[in-house]
């Protein structure tokens, strides 16, 4: 069992990044705009209620770079870089924040964005997949 790390927010359920996650089945990451969300599903979004839904604001991309997105001219390319690499860092910082999203059966990723072809709730979904082939397992994408 890994030792707890007091800068960790989520505690530790027993799995170090380094350990395999045994699972039966294939797990589903579904991806959502806050239209179609349901209560429950992760919201990815740092701005809004959260009233019905759960609070994933960790997965949601800084202010800063949300901010260039929108206003500073960052392309859709620059952008999807930047997320990526603030979630890869997250990851190495914080690895039981993503594996805990793993050890569910479905997950649903919410945020404001109409169409998943620019939304970082699909750069997530595709990064939880990384990840989930390091643990072996099985992952089911339903990206919209």
């Amino acid at each position: 069992m890994s030792s707890k790390n007091e800068n960790d927010p989520v505690v530790d359920q027993g799995i170090r990044p380094d350990e395999p996650i045994t699972k039966g089945g294939v797990m589903v990451i579904h991806t959502r705009s806050i239209r179609e969300a349901r209560p429950g599903d992760l919201a990815t979004y740092r701005r809004g209620s959260l009233k019905q839904f759960s609070d994933g604001r960790f997965f949601a991309p800084s202010e800063r770079l949300l901010s260039a997105y929108k206003y500073r001219g960052l392309s859709w390319v620059q952008y999807e870089r930047h997320y990526l690499a603030e979630m890869q860092a997250l990851y190495e910082k914080f690895p039981a924040c993503f594996l805990d999203l793993l050890k569910r059966d479905e997950i649903t990723l919410v945020c404001y964005e109409a169409q998943p072809d620019h939304c970082h709730r699909r750069l997530l979904a595709e990064f939880l997949v990384g990840i989930a082939k390091e643990h072996g397992i099985d992952i089911s994408l339903d990206i919209q």
